[in-house]
């Protein structure tokens, strides 16, 4: 196990997000091992969790997609890792790999790179912006997915790769540890409605992310039900002049609703009865799927991405064809129509899945022992130098 170390972390920004939380929970199990932990970042709501748990961080504009003022933030950073005695770097993105890689050869420290996002083949400038993040001495991907789009673009880095899932943290998605207090504050703000069904989707305000294909879903479902669209009301005026007219031209005015996104999502997912996530392009991951299985929810998505890496059709929730309408919608309704003793077998071994796969600390014990690999192999090299 890693040990008196100190691992520095770089992201772009600390605000809502599965790239966020990941880099929160890593920082929180490192001070939880005796290492120290360094965050950099241009802040956001979530820098109080990094600081409170024993984290330090350090507000920099890493989030900058200007070359010219990489070198500025090179030497900032460069003071750090001075100053804190860095034994390993780990990027988060692509921006802070362009500031922090030529550092790391710079002063012989070890880095590891993460890819949360799509990794598509594109032009040569996309290709040479992405392909920072293969230079690294390791490369986490968050699902075989990613882990497959990397070598479809950069065959050669196979060897680099490490497939780390992503993971649920027990107690915050824990159904036990959430009060009824919570639970009815978020019913309040999402104005729901006890006598009917629910059915809840969360996301980005993002067309890719499958708004539209479900509101035209829903057309098709027969039983009573209400559909709120987290987030959705966080959109651009234009993205919701689209959901609007698609709900008003279906006569869904009463049933689906826009809200913002929640400040306390563990709670608000509890009040689903059935999790959607209809990302007609595939998720690099798909977080809220396994948070929702964690919270006992069952939970439909389309079958590509890593979304087919957690959901099992039929055992521990519903997978349908991609951006097929009556197949989402079929789903759906079977999701909806379960009996409760099929329902509480799905729930049971979606979180037995969740607990031996997805887990948080699964995904920190698999990163700290690659921060270890790495190190050690890299002390290993200065030696024969």
């Amino acid at each position: 196990m890693l040990k008196n170390k100190t691992i520095l972390q770089i992201v772009p920004a600390l605000n809502n997000g599965g790239v966020e939380r990941g880099v929160i929970e890593i920082s929180n199990y490192i001070v939880k091992i005796n290492c120290k932990s360094i965050v950099i970042s241009s802040g956001g709501k979530l820098q109080h969790s990094i600081e409170r748990n024993g984290g330090i961080h350090y507000n920099l504009g890493v989030n900058t997609k200007n070359p010219f003022k990489w070198g500025y933030l090179r030497k900032k950073i460069e003071k750090i890792i001075d100053v804190e005695n860095v034994d390993l770097i780990h990027v988060c993105s692509r921006v802070p790999a362009w500031i922090t890689y030529p550092l790391s050869a710079k002063l012989k420290i070890p880095i590891i790179s993460s890819v949360h996002s799509r990794f598509r083949k594109g032009n040569f400038l996309k290709n040479f912006y992405n392909s920072i993040l293969i230079k690294c001495d390791y490369i986490i991907a968050i699902s075989k997915h990613i882990e497959n789009e990397i070598i479809s673009v950069f065959p050669n880095s196979k060897s680099k790769i490490r497939t780390i899932y992503r993971g649920v943290d027990k107690d915050l998605f824990n159904s036990s540890n959430i009060s009824v207090s919570r639970i009815i504050n978020q019913s309040k703000l999402m104005e729901i409605d006890y006598g009917k069904s629910v059915i809840l989707m969360a996301s980005r305000p993002s067309l890719w992310k499958g708004h539209l294909f479900l509101i035209k879903s829903l057309k098709k479902i027969n039983t009573e039900f209400q559909c709120i669209l987290i987030g959705a009301n966080d959109g651009k005026i234009s993205f919701k002049k689209k959901l609007y007219k698609l709900i008003e031209n279906l006569g869904l005015g009463d049933k689906v609703r826009l809200t913002p996104s929640s400040n306390d999502i563990q709670a608000a997912l509890m009040l689903g009865d059935v999790i959607v996530m209809p990302s007609i392009d595939p998720e690099p991951f798909g977080r809220i799927i396994i948070e929702a299985q964690s919270l006992g929810k069952i939970v439909v998505g389309f079958d590509h991405g890593g979304i087919s890496e957690t959901i099992i059709n039929g055992e521990t929730g519903f997978l349908a064809e991609p951006k097929n309408i009556d197949s989402l919608s079929e789903k759906l309704q079977i999701a909806l129509s379960i009996k409760n003793t099929e329902r509480k077998k799905i729930i049971k071994h979606a979180q037995k899945l969740v607990e031996t796969k997805f887990s948080h600390l699964k995904m920190c014990s698999e990163t700290i022992k690659l921060y270890e690999k790495c190190i050690f192999e890299s002390e290993i090299k200065q030696k024969l130098k």
